[in-house]
């Protein structure tokens, strides 16, 4: 009965929203929804998820990611080629791509961008190192190149760096402190992307809101509620990739192969922070495709046997799932003297005994989620199925007995606590069900919600006791999880539990120096993350829950789509079919996909 009911409701909600947009002229535009609000357009600002989607759209980097091969390959962007790499596994030369230009803006001469060169990379990198600016990615070069970390102690932009400097006008030039396995993938981050000087200079404390770098996208306008992106008249010829994998060639996703980059005039984001808003107006057209699958949609677009059902296969809309390169977590200020530090691992061991992810896999994430043990989620490899985390059984009896043995049976003497959440609901959701699997144990915890903005701010501050987020992979190795623990990412770095363990940083400091294309470092690599698994087991500096699939949806008339949760660019890969959703905007359908 409840299936024939949503069947009926969807129906007739997709046939009312869609006579409202009959006389749209649509154009060449692809639409978006923001899922939550930009902080920042500043690269070296771009930790959250739909910040650094932002930034990719004006900015670029030296490398990306190769959009359709699997296993993900890097490959250059800004760069001519692949670097030229010493034997000893500590220089770098990068030939910088010629005749790339800085977009049009009022910051240069006469309005004209200039041409890139090496030298704006320096600039950039010392932007990213420049404690004043206090980044949330330095954490990406923080002990690697020769001389940088001495430099931030004056910060002088006129000073030369030994390991970081350009040898001429388009070679820039790296000297490593150790071999660094994860530099290359690190280069292809937001946090990396080239800016002007000028362009800073001019904009000054609003340059986090005056985008204006090498990239296929110029910002037309920036409201509250939406920014506005138009294709950049003086993009370089940049060409769509001619290779893929055997799937991509029977989706059609290399029928464009050759062709010129980007296919879109324009891109439309619109700010809809919660999940019912955000679904509807995709059903209505409003938006062309949905970055995942919210807990509101789940159960029309999946059947009981978790395919795609058919009421959304007979609106032609097409879904997209694989396993997930992120994961869930509650996180404890380890600074915090109610709830961090050794003397309270009893309390966190107990609480995350105490709860139980099960049931919220199913209603807040309607089987699109597993259970999480560790760091290293199923969509990267090093995942291991079989590894089962002691600290992450359901087990309320022991938590129990582990307060009693502490003198809190019952939660007695133990202070209030507060979890810091984001406003959207599914987390209030899932906070208030974290809320009642404490009290289980007689420990009261109240929820502070604030906007993202205000939330990440006071993570960042080391404001808060316990917080609720999710970390989404970076690049496709299993240390960018375990970076999330190294003492000298602590906030405002990516260590936002401000965890600190001697152990933990030497063996972490030994993997990132070994290389996972070497069979015999590989192995050694997987045995140190072992170790590090281990302590992290016993500190419980977190109450790791689920890793969530990657999920997306497309609505029939967008072409070349794929899931790539490396790439944050995929938009300019992304053909619309203007005539197809002309068509099923006019008949008050959506249009079957081929």
């Amino acid at each position: 009965m409840r299936k024939i009911f949503s069947t009926l409701i969807l129906t007739v909600l997709v046939f009312s929203l869609f006579s409202c947009t009959r006389k749209k002229d649509l154009g060449n535009v692809l639409r978006f929804a923001l899922r939550e609000k930009i902080r920042s357009m500043d690269p070296i600002k771009s930790s959250e998820h739909y910040s650094s989607v932002e930034v990719r759209r004006a900015y670029e980097g030296l490398l990306e990611y190769h959009y359709l091969k699997r296993p993900y390959v890097l490959e250059p962007l800004l760069a001519e080629s692949m670097p030229e790499i010493s034997k000893n596994g500590l220089i770098y030369n990068f030939k910088i791509r010629k005749g790339v230009f800085f977009q049009d803006d009022v910051s240069f001469p006469l309005g004209k961008g200039r041409e890139l060169e090496a030298e704006d990379f320096v600039y950039s990198l010392k932007r990213l190192a420049d404690p004043k600016n206090v980044s949330d990615g330095w954490w990406i070069l923080d002990g690697s190149i020769v001389g940088l970390n001495e430099w931030r102690k004056k910060a002088d932009y006129n000073e030369v760096i030994e390991g970081l400097y350009a040898k001429d006008r388009y070679t820039l030039v790296f000297k490593l402190t150790q071999k660094n396995s994860l530099f290359l993938h690190r280069l292809a981050m937001p946090f990396a992307c080239v800016v002007a000087k000028e362009v800073v200079a001019h904009y000054q404390a609003e340059f986090l809101n005056h985008p204006v770098g090498t990239g296929p996208f110029v910002l037309e306008s920036y409201a509250p509620n939406q920014l506005i992106w138009k294709r950049n008249p003086t993009y370089r010829k940049v060409t769509y990739p001619s290779e893929g994998t055997s799937e991509d060639k029977k989706l059609g996703r290399l029928e464009d192969a050759g062709k010129q980059i980007p296919f879109v005039d324009k891109l439309i984001d619109d700010l809809i922070v919660e999940d019912q808003p955000a679904w509807l107006n995709f059903l209505q057209g409003n938006h062309d495709y949905m970055m995942k699958v919210t807990k509101d949609s789940a159960t029309t677009v999946f059947d009981n046997n978790h395919n795609p059902s058919k009421q959304i296969r007979d609106l032609g809309v097409q879904v997209f799932e694989e396993p997930g390169t992120w994961f869930s977590y509650f996180g404890f200020n380890m600074e915090d003297p109610a709830i961090g530090g050794d003397a309270n691992r009893f309390l966190r061991k107990a609480m995350s005994l105490a709860y139980d992810e099960a049931p919220t896999i199913d209603k807040f994430y309607l089987g699109l989620a597993v259970k999480a043990e560790s760091p290293i989620p199923p969509g990267v490899e090093g995942f291991d199925a079989k590894y089962k985390n002691p600290s992450r059984e359901y087990n309320l009896a022991k938590a129990r007995e582990i307060l009693s043995k502490a003198g809190h049976e019952g939660g007695k003497g133990l202070p209030k606590l507060v979890i810091d959440i984001s406003t959207d609901s599914t987390t209030k959701q899932i906070s208030e069900y974290f809320q009642r699997q404490m009290s289980e144990l007689g420990i009261v915890v109240e929820i502070n919600s604030s906007s993202w903005p205000e939330f990440i701010n006071r993570v960042r501050k080391k404001q808060v006791q316990i917080f609720a987020v999710s970390w989404i992979y970076d690049y496709p190795d299993a240390e960018n999880g375990w970076q999330l623990l190294y003492s000298k990412n602590e906030s405002p770095g990516s260590n936002e539990s401000n965890f600190k363990n001697a152990e933990f940083d030497k063996l972490y400091s030994q993997a990132i120096a070994l290389q996972p294309s070497e069979l015999s470092q590989a192995k050694k690599r997987l045995d140190l993350f072992s170790k590090m698994r281990k302590i992290f087991e016993d500190e419980v500096p977190w109450i790791i829950t689920v890793y969530p699939a990657e999920t997306r949806l497309a609505h029939s008339w967008v072409r070349n789509f794929k899931i790539h949760p490396f790439e944050r660019m995929t938009e300019k890969y992304l053909r619309v079919d203007g005539k197809a959703r002309e068509i099923a905007l006019k008949s008050g359908a959506l249009a079957v996909g081929k």
